[in-house]
C-alpha cells in the first residue's frame, strides 16, 4: 500500500514569533496530515544553523536549533511569563526575519533556561551527553566571548578543544555554560514530546542528516584530526559538486573534507554517534548527499605563493572525485544501526559504484519527478517500489515555478504534455482539454503522476499542495544567502488543500490513502 507524506520544515510553520517552532501549530499540522490519510511528515535538519541560516551548514552536528523552541510551551511549563511572550511577538509574514527572531528570542530563552535550572539539576544531562555537549558548550561560550564564530581568530590556547579548556571556561563562565546547556535540554524535551505525539497519531517523522559540517562548528573545532586541515587548522580542501541538474556551474560549499582513512581507524564513531543521536528523535533518516559516502568532490584550497595564506577557490571547477571508504562505512552501519530506517538522497551525479552500494545495503533511493521528463515520456508505473518519489525537494523550484519557467519547446514540457494527453482518465476532473490548461493545475497533475508511479512512498512539498509559485521556494542551490526563509502566514486553506489532494489521489488510486 502506498504511503504519502508532506515535506515542510519546522521553521516554515505559522506562529506569532517570526519562525515556526514545536508549539501548538506543529501539533495542529500533525492532525491535518493524519485526518487526510498522510503517513509521513518530512522535515529538514534540526541542528543549530550557521552561516546563511542553513540547516545544511550546522554549527553543531548534535546540538539542536534553540530558535525552534516554542515560547507557548515554555509558558505552559511555567518557565516564562506572559510579558516575556508579548516581548517576543513579531508580525506574521511569508519569510522568517532571522535577525529579529534572534534578537527577541534570546532573552526569552535565557530566562526560561534560568528558571529551568532553578528547579532541575543539569550536571547529569551534561555528563550523559558529554561527548558532543561539552565541546559545543565550550565553543558556544568562546563564540560569545570573542563575538565571532571564526575559531581561527581565537587565541592559540582556544583554537582546539580539551577537557582542561572546558573546565577552565566553566570556572570563569559557569553560568553562561549552564544556561546554554539548559536551553539544549529544553529543545530536546520539546522535540521528544512532539515526536511522541507524532507517533501516537500513527504518523512517522522523516528527517535529514547533512553529510558535511560548517567549518565554524563545534565538531570541526574539537575534532580537527578528522578533517583535511593543516597543522594550524586551516582547510586544505573543501566540499562541493561539479555541474549537475541543480547547478550548471557546479557548487562550492566550502565545508571541510573528511579524512575517511582516519575515521576508518576508530570504526567511524563520529558518524555512528551522529546517526544514533538523530534516530532518537526521528523515525526515518535521509542521508543527504549520499554519493559523498562513496565518492566525493574535493576542491583544493589555493595557497598564495607570496604570503603563504590559504584562500578558497572561486568555484568548484578545479575539484576532483575522491574515494571515501564505502565498504567499511556501510558495513559499520549494517552491524550497528537498523538500515530500514535510512533513505539515500542519491540525487546528483550517480555512477555504478554509488548505485551498487545503495542496492547492496538496501537503502531506498529517491526520484524527483521534475527531472523525469527530460529524455522522454516516462513509464512511471515501472519505477522501483522501494524508491521515495517527490514532486520536488527543498532544493527544487515549486512545481508551479518549474513549469512556468520551462521553455515551450523544451523536452520536459513537451514530454509532460504527451504524458497527460496519453493518460486522460488519470486527470479526469481537472478540466484539462488542451495543453494550455496545464498551467492552472500543474501541481495537481504532478502529484497525481507521482502517486500513480510504482513507488510505494510519495512525498509532496506543502508548497506544491498549495500550488504556490517562486515566492515560496525554500532554497536555490549555489546561493549562500537569502534562502531558508519561506514560511506560512497561517493555516488558511491548508486543511482544504490537503483534503483536495487526498480526494484526487483517492479518485484515481483509491487503495492508496486510507
Amino acid at each position: 500500500m502506498k504511503k504519502h507524506g508532506i515535506l515542510l520544515h519546522i521553521s516554515s510553520l505559522p506562529t506569532e514569533f517570526g519562525i515556526g517552532d514545536f508549539g501548538p501549530e506543529a501539533y495542529n499540522f500533525v492532525d491535518y496530515l493524519v485526518d487526510n490519510g498522510f503517513k509521513y511528515w518530512q522535515i529538514l535538519p534540526l541542528n543549530q544553523t550557521g552561516y546563511g541560516n542553513s540547516p545544511y551548514n550546522p554549527l553543531s552536528a548534535f546540538a539542536l536549533n534553540p530558535f525552534l523552541i516554542s515560547p507557548e510551551l515554555l509558558f505552559e511549563d511555567g518557565l516564562i511569563d506572559l510579558p516575556d511572550i508579548e516581548a517576543a511577538l513579531l508580525p506574521r509574514g511569508q519569510q522568517v526575519p532571522y535577525e529579529s527572531v534572534y534578537k527577541l528570542k534570546e532573552p526569552l530563552l535565557a530566562k526560561a533556561a534560568d528558571n529551568y535550572l532553578s528547579d532541575m539539576e543539569i550536571s547529569e544531562y551534561i555528563e550523559n551527553n558529554a561527548l558532543y555537549l561539552k565541546p559545543y558548550l565550550a565553543y558556544n561560550t568562546l563564540c560569545k566571548l570573542y563575538g565571532d564564530d571564526d575559531w581561527q581568530s581565537f587565541r592559540a590556547e582556544h583554537r582546539t578543544y580539551s577537557e582542561k579548556l572546558y573546565d577552565q571556561l566553566f570556572a570563569s563562565y559557569g553560568r553562561m555554560i549552564l544556561q546554554a546547556a539548559g536551553i539544549q535540554a529544553l529543545i530536546s524535551d520539546q522535540v521528544r514530546r512532539f515526536k511522541d505525539y507524532v507517533n501516537s497519531r500513527g504518523l512517522q517523522l522523516i528527517g535529514d542528516l547533512p553529510l558535511y559540517l560548517s567549518y565554524n562548528s563545534s565538531e570541526v573545532w574539537a575534532n580537527q584530526q578528522l578533517f583535511e586541515l593543516d597543522e594550524m587548522g586551516r582547510r586544505l580542501a573543501v566540499a562541493g559538486v561539479p555541474p549537475d541538474a541543480y547547478s550548471s556551474d557546479g557548487q562550492l560549499w566550502g565545508n571541510p573534507i573528511y579524512r575517511w582513512d582516519v575515521m576508518r581507524q576508530d570504526g567511524f564513531h563520529f558518524f555512528r554517534d551522529r546517526m544514533t543521536h538523530a534516530l532518537e528523535y526521528l523515525d526515518l533518516l535521509r542521508l543527504d548527499h549520499f554519493i559523498g559516502y562513496v565518492n566525493y568532490w574535493s576542491v583544493p584550497v589555493v595557497q598564495d605563493t607570496d604570503t603563504g595564506t590559504l584562500e578558497l577557490p572561486e568555484n568548484s571547477m578545479s575539484g576532483a572525485w575522491q574515494k571515501a571508504s564505502p565498504q567499511e562505512f556501510f558495513s559499520m552501519l549494517h552491524h550497528n544501526l537498523p538500515l530500514n530506517r535510512f533513505i539515500a538522497e542519491d540525487l546528483g551525479i550517480l555512477n555504478s559504484e554509488v548505485c551498487s552500494f545503495r542496492d547492496k545495503f538496501g537503502f531506498p533511493g529517491m526520484i524527483v519527478l521534475q527531472f523525469c521528463f527530460e529524455e522522454g515520456v516516462p513509464d512511471v508505473s515501472q519505477y522501483p517500489k522501494d524508491r521515495f518519489i517527490y514532486t520536488g525537494t527543498h532544493d527544487n523550484p515549486t512545481v508551479q515555478e518549474w513549469y512556468l519557467n520551462l521553455d515551450p519547446n523544451s523536452e520536459s514540457r513537451m514530454n509532460l504534455q504527451r504524458f497527460v494527453g496519453e493518460n486522460p482518465a488519470m486527470f479526469s476532473g481537472l478540466g484539462i482539454t488542451n495543453p494550455e490548461d496545464l498551467s492552472d493545475s500543474i501541481h495537481l497533475v504532478m502529484m497525481i503522476i507521482a502517486s500513480a508511479s510504482g513507488c510505494e512512498n510519495v512525498i509532496f512539498p506543502l508548497q506544491d499542495v498549495l500550488g504556490m509559485d517562486s515566492t515560496s521556494r525554500m532554497n536555490v542551490p549555489g546561493t549562500a544567502l537569502g534562502n531558508w526563509q519561506w514560511r506560512l502566514v497561517d493555516f488558511s486553506g491548508v486543511a482544504e488543500a490537503l483534503a483536495n489532494v487526498a480526494s484526487y489521489i483517492n479518485d484515481n488510486h483509491p487503495q492508496e490513502l486510507e
